[in-house]
């Protein structure tokens, strides 16, 4: 069929079924669904698409009522619009499996209704597409700090990333100068199409953000001594200094080199590794602090963050030892995930046989994938569950700028990485003096 009047006979049939639900007042004029019969699944069409792809599926006894039918593309629920007995108008979900090397995903199509089930006799063909865009700052522009419009926001080079739930994303910067002077750390919001100065001057420099299980407070370690900042949504963010505390026991002590803070879900505390390997534990309204294990990886910066599905692990990168490792809050188990510790170099691969050059910021999706910002390699790297390494975009060794998909995108020095909840990926490409969108879909 050709495809211009394959789509307007699409079109025809949305009309037909948003026709059918609204301009019927009365819902008997509408069929039920029969419990005492099959549901059968004829077929579907479009054949193929990505996310938010709109499909009408043909069958019989669907019923009306879309709260009362299921749809899944292989395990991931479709969003069901409408209704009218013999067809079902559903939207494609987000990236519902695996692609293979060329980012296709055979979809198994699968309508419930009631306690009755029918898989499609063909597969969706789902393309997942992997593209790079720019949200803000400017290639090459001096290090003065310009807010406003996204267009207009430059500044210096931008370190690491934390997003809340409204999709402000907070960034620290670093005054290339002086190391302990003009630091700093603005607000991007995309959907607004706004920055904004948080924090003029921080001191010494400020490390990965990280946000509070409420969404709305945002905790950032510095490289000076006990001291970390936080915001709040609750007080327009406005930043507001701490320190750690020692508790009862533990004497005076001296946190330099705090990179990374990770907040635990399965206790409450705030987790912290210094330089020294040794990682400790506060509570996040007091400060009070308590060193949970020492030995991990003395003499190395590190990155970290816990797992969604496995809250008891934490997962640290050790920059200077080109490694991912998993560290057990329960059980003190400290694992090897994927690189060879203490060797630089590139190789995607199965845990020990992978290569990293200084991985930095980390964080893990709804599926425990992680992402990782693989700074000297110039690549956004993913490692699966199971340890398996693999490049999501950039040219790994090759340094520049350029928007677009996986054969042409280029980082240069990429930082930090974070999550927001619809899945999109930003980045701190640190060189570049930009912040990178990352839409995988």
């Amino acid at each position: 069929m050709n495809k211009f009047l394959k789509f307007g006979s699409m079109l025809a049939v949305l009309a037909g079924l948003c026709i059918a639900s609204s301009c019927s007042d009365d819902k008997k004029d509408l069929p039920d669904f029969d419990p005492s019969k099959p549901v059968t699944l004829s077929g579907f069409y479009p054949d193929s698409g990505g996310v938010a792809t709109k499909v009408i599926l043909n069958g019989d006894n669907f019923g009306s009522d879309p709260e009362k039918i299921q749809v899944y593309f292989n395990d991931k629920p479709a969003a069901v619009i409408q209704a009218i007995g013999d067809k079902i108008y559903a939207i494609c979900p987000r990236k519902p499996g695996e692609g293979d090397e060329t980012g296709l995903v055979n979809c198994k199509v699968t309508v419930k209704v009631g306690d009755k089930s029918v898989v499609a006799d063909k597969p969706f063909k789902y393309r997942i597409q992997t593209v790079v865009t720019t949200v803000c700052g400017i290639v090459g522009a001096p290090d003065d700090v310009v807010m406003g419009s996204l267009a207009q926001t430059s500044f210096p080079p931008v370190t690491y990333l934390a997003v809340d739930n409204d999709n402000n994303i907070f960034a620290s910067l670093r005054n290339r100068n002086s190391y302990y002077n003009n630091n700093k750390v603005i607000l991007v919001n995309e959907d607004e199409d706004v920055s904004r100065l948080l924090i003029p001057d921080t001191g010494a420099p400020l490390n990965q953000p990280c946000m509070l299980d409420d969404g709305k407070t945002v905790f950032i370690p510095t490289d000076n001594h006990n001291d970390y900042w936080t915001m709040s949504s609750e007080d327009m963010w406005s930043p507001i200094k701490h320190q750690m505390k020692p508790t009862t026991g533990m004497g005076n002590f001296d946190i330099q080199f705090k990179h990374s803070f990770a907040m635990c879900t399965v206790d409450g505390y705030m987790y912290v590794r210094d330089k020294q390997g040794i990682l400790y534990k506060f509570d996040p309204e007091t400060g009070l602090t308590v060193q949970v294990a020492a030995g991990l990886m003395s003499g190395s910066d590190s990155y970290t963050a816990f797992s969604t599905k496995n809250p008891e692990v934490l997962y640290l990168a050790y920059t200077n030892n080109h490694c991912v490792y998993s560290y057990n809050i329960k059980t003190g188990a400290h694992t090897l995930i994927a690189g060879i510790s203490g060797k630089a170099g590139y190789i995607d691969g199965n845990g020990a046989s992978a290569m990293f050059s200084e991985p930095r910021q980390l964080i893990l999706d709804e599926n425990d994938d992680m992402y990782i910002a693989d700074t000297n390699n110039h690549c956004i790297r993913k490692v699966t569950p199971s340890g398996k390494v693999s490049t999501v975009i950039g040219q790994p060794g090759k340094s520049g700028y350029q928007d677009g998909s996986p054969e042409i995108a280029l980082f240069n020095r990429p930082f930090g990485v974070c999550i927001n909840k619809n899945g999109i990926i930003y980045v701190a490409d640190y060189e570049n003096q930009c912040i990178r969108r990352l839409a995988i879909e």
